[in-house]
């Protein structure tokens, strides 16, 4: 059994460097960009789901919501990120894609309790910037540096939710995240009369530690076919502790090592935000949900001698509407749709500018055979501006999905 458990974490550990990480030229601070805890359906809504509780996929973002959950479900999603920079003097194009959402929950008393478990990426860094300038104090001396970075931390999470009466649910997640962020920053002298040198300073900062969030959710029913969802997610300040290695690298020519010195080697701990989530929505129920997120987050107190943070707020306003879920003549009729708007004040401060980010998302979920559906995605963002010389990001990400619904482990009462 012991051994069976092993596999099965060291299989979720491996899936998890399989996990996409999104690419911003943004990430170089702190632990990179910061990515959504939610699944495709919530894409769809601009990541809506503190109140936003389903029985048809699995609920991450406030753990309290899977006691809503009382099917067995099984969801995974691929993502597609393209971005398009643009800068003084600065242009260009990139795409990233791959596995990014994958969880399974099952109830264990439906109605009454539910566990999930699964992998989400938590942060990514994929950042590459290239800088000209001639050295201090010459005239025929050019000094290139080429700054890249990649990596990003993921989340393997166990969440349960409990009813504590029939409109009152709580829950916990626990999340043990890891992952490693490798930057290098490269230096290349060179000039008429004076032979080219290369340098290279190289950090690898790898992370593994335990962490855990709370959520609350309530039900008020307004008549017998509508009704208020309310939901709260909360999580302390706690340090993601790891280890740092930096090393000191000098190059030939044609990029080959010929000598490293290692600088340091220690251990290192980035102090994680208190968090504060608030949601409320409004539902005819198996019609339509209308909702509102917002969320806090206390990076100011993670601020380091190296980079300044801003404390982020996000704002979420989506929803998602159902024609007719019981009509057999009309497959678009049963099919669900989703909008959703978002917008976030991200923490890191650059040139003394605040960054925001600014989405708009569609979304659908196509059924398919018994409950199960076939979810799709779309957002079209904007991240950081132009002024004060800094880097415009135009992006469009496509999330294609799938969601597989069914009473398993349920015993049999007749053969």
């Amino acid at each position: 059994m012991k051994g069976l458990i092993k596999a099965g974490f060291a299989c979720f550990v491996f899936l998890g460097h399989l996990v996409v990480h999104s690419q911003s030229i943004y990430s170089f601070q702190g632990l990179g960009s910061l990515e959504h805890q939610g699944m495709p359906n919530n894409v769809g809504m601009g990541d809506l789901g503190i109140a936003a509780g389903t029985a048809w996929h699995v609920n991450t973002q406030n753990p309290a919501n899977l006691v809503f959950n009382t099917f067995s479900t099984f969801q995974v999603g691929l993502l597609g990120d393209n971005r398009t920079f643009t800068g003084d003097n600065i242009s260009g194009e990139d795409f990233d894609g791959g596995l990014r959402f994958m969880a399974y929950a099952f109830p264990i008393k439906p109605g009454k309790w539910s566990s999930s478990f699964g992998i989400l990426p938590f942060s990514s860094v994929s950042y590459n910037t290239f800088t000209e300038s001639t050295v201090e104090g010459t005239t025929d001396v050019t000094q290139f540096i080429n700054d890249k970075g990649t990596g990003g931390l993921t989340n393997l999470f166990w969440a349960h939710g409990v009813g504590i009466t029939d409109k009152l649910k709580i829950g916990v997640r626990f999340n043990f995240t890891f992952g490693s962020i490798d930057k290098e920053s490269q230096i290349i002298i060179g000039g008429s009369d004076v032979a080219g040198n290369t340098i290279s300073f190289l950090d690898q900062t790898s992370y593994s530690d335990i962490n855990f969030s709370l959520g609350a959710a309530y039900r008020h029913d307004l008549s017998e076919t509508s009704r208020l969802n309310f939901g709260l997610t909360y999580s302390s300040s706690n340090d993601l502790n790891g280890n740092q290695v930096q090393e000191l690298q000098r190059l030939s020519g044609t990029g080959r090592p010929i000598e490293t010195r290692e600088v340091s080697n220690s251990s290192v701990a980035f102090e994680l935000p208190r968090t504060l989530g608030f949601g409320i929505s409004y539902q005819k129920i198996n019609k339509y949900l209308i909702g509102l997120d917002i969320e806090s987050q206390a990076w100011s107190n993670s601020s380091t001698g190296e980079f300044d943070f801003n404390n982020q707020t996000k704002f979420v306003l989506g929803g998602e509407w159902t024609p007719d879920h019981d009509n057999v003549n009309s497959y678009l009729k049963r099919a669900t749709y989703r909008l959703g708007f978002n917008y976030t004040e991200i923490p890191y401060v650059v040139n003394n500018q605040t960054i925001n980010d600014f989405g708009i998302n569609f979304g659908a979920s196509l059924p398919v055979t018994g409950l199960s559906s076939f979810d799709l995605g779309a957002r079209f963002g904007q991240l950081g501006t132009t002024d004060n010389g800094l880097i415009k990001e135009s992006y469009y990400q496509i999330v294609i999905g799938a969601t597989v619904n069914d009473r398993w482990f349920i015993k049999r009462k007749y053969d």
